[in-house]
């Protein structure tokens, strides 16, 4: 199992869509299930997420669902790994839609998205909410902020 960025300045915090390239392992059913093109992940790439969410100095990939953009929403499959191997394919709680890299932050961030030590995943503004999603290391937390003044 193995991922990386097809583009290798891509950056998943500014970014709105990082392709990675690769081989899924066993996590490719996990993948499948969602829609992810199997054929298309050793050259070509799919939208992907690389970060750290449980904090344990391995890379983790999230990979959201067939049809990803701002415009709709879709599952989200997170894979955890552990010396280069699938250690555990996770989902996140709800389907996303303008899905990027939510940084380590000492403060709250706009419209009160929390500070956190960890590297988690951020919904930017859909439907005039934002969400961000946390794992503390047994499951996923998704919280929602207003992403308008109102």
């Amino acid at each position: 199992m193995k991922f990386s960025y097809k583009e290798s300045g891509c950056d998943p915090v500014k970014d709105r869509e990082c392709l990675c390239v690769g081989n899924p392992g066993t996590a490719a059913t996990a993948l499948a299930e969602i829609g992810v093109d199997q054929s298309l992940l050793p050259t070509s790439g799919s939208p992907c997420i690389k970060g750290d969410f449980d904090k344990d100095g391995e890379p983790d990939y999230a990979f959201p669902g067939k049809g990803f953009s701002c415009n709709q929403s879709v599952p989200v499959r997170v894979i955890f790994t552990r010396g280069g191997q699938v250690r555990e394919v996770g989902a996140l709680p709800r389907e996303v839609s303008c899905l990027q890299l939510y940084p380590p932050r000492r403060k709250p961030g706009p419209y009160g998205v929390p500070a956190t030590k960890r590297q988690g995943l951020v919904d930017w503004g859909e439907g005039n909410a934002t969400w961000v999603y946390l794992f503390d290391g047994k499951k996923w937390h998704a919280t929602s902020y207003p992403s308008e003044e109102g």
